[in-house]
């Protein structure tokens, strides 16, 4: 059964910020937009670039290594459909941003 896991507090991402976050050996990235968390795969597909690291403008997050771009609300690609980043079930549990990993 897949279980909710803390990955940060609500404070270290600030609304219109990300933040990359490690779980396991998943790495992720975490969003705010509005006060609303998001969570994506923090791997860019291109080309392993740090997607946490990216630059956030609205919720569309730019890759810092080679400028791909992807919506962090739905994980799609802004100019390929066939390209989406997974997304992770969050939510907020008093201060802390949790997400609930897939069962492997």
């Amino acid at each position: 059964m897949p279980e909710f896991l803390r990955i940060a507090n609500i404070s270290d991402v600030p609304p219109g910020t990300g933040k990359e976050v490690t779980v396991g050996d998943r790495v992720l990235a975490v969003y705010n937009i509005d006060g609303t968390f998001h969570v994506i795969d923090g791997i860019c597909p291109h080309a392993g670039g740090p997607l946490g690291e990216g630059a956030l403008q609205g919720c569309i997050i730019t890759c810092p290594w080679h400028g791909w771009q992807f919506d962090v609300t739905t994980g799609q690609h802004c100019l390929t459909p066939q390209i989406r980043q997974a997304q992770f079930a969050c939510r907020v549990e008093g201060e802390n941003v949790m997400i609930e990993l897939p069962d492997e």
